[in-house]
């Protein structure tokens, strides 16, 4: 899960960034004392779980999770005071953590994000359809709207006519849910609609407004599957 730390507290930034490293399926992107920045940064980066102070200038952690892009990381609230739970978890937080902190809650505390986590990922549903996690739901979408597949790092985008969704995930994961017959892997990025192929030239697929590369690692196969005459 991609993390990061929002505390005006080095100290206290710093026991935190050591507790994360304890966890091997934590990846740190980055720490901040800066609230503002803190916001700005997961603005543009797909943030999965944000350890954050309570008491900080400028912006309270409060104000910080109100002030979140939609749908949120999850948070995990650390401060030196217990009296701010309530408001932690009438702001949904996932947990509340009490400095000084110790690695057992920690884990705890980690072991309650992931295992919600865990359950985010696209589940299949029929040969027809797939339930994936959008937002706060989780709703049902037919395969023939998924128009192709894009590896973005570990999450994949669904393009349709209509949006793009970007869901956690991998490819390999993705390709075994979508094994309908109506999807083909044409290069370790992308995955198509094999039927709504305009053309080929040069190993470059012609489909809807996009140009996709066919792999070097993916030709043969591509091929033996468009039945060519």
């Amino acid at each position: 899960m991609n993390c990061i730390i929002v505390d005006d507290s080095e100290l206290a930034l710093m026991a935190t960034e050591q507790c994360v490293k304890n966890v091997s399926y934590l990846n740190l992107l980055g720490t901040f004392t800066n609230p503002v920045d803190a916001l700005s940064f997961i603005a543009q980066n797909n943030i999965d779980l944000i350890f954050l102070d309570v008491e900080m200038p400028v912006i309270s952690g409060i104000d910080f999770i109100k002030s979140m892009p939609k749908p949120a990381p999850f948070v995990i609230l650390t401060t030196m005071h217990k009296n701010y739970a309530f408001d932690a978890f009438e702001n949904n937080v996932t947990d509340f953590l009490v400095k000084p902190i110790t690695l057992p809650r920690f884990i705890q505390s980690i072991s309650k994000v992931k295992s919600v986590y865990d359950k985010m990922n696209i589940s299949y549903s029929d040969e027809s359809s797939v339930f994936i996690k959008k937002g706060s739901s989780i709703v049902k979408m037919e395969m023939n709207d998924i128009l192709w597949v894009e590896s973005l790092g570990d999450y994949v985008t669904l393009n349709t006519a209509k949006e793009k969704i970007v869901v956690h995930s991998t490819m390999q994961s993705i390709e075994e849910k979508l094994s309908s017959g109506k999807f083909i892997r044409v290069h370790r990025s992308y995955l198509i609609q094999k039927d709504k192929i305009i053309d080929i030239e040069d190993d470059v697929i012609t489909y809807y407004d996009q140009l996709i590369p066919i792999g070097k690692t993916y030709k043969k196969e591509v091929y033996k599957k468009l039945n060519l005459v």
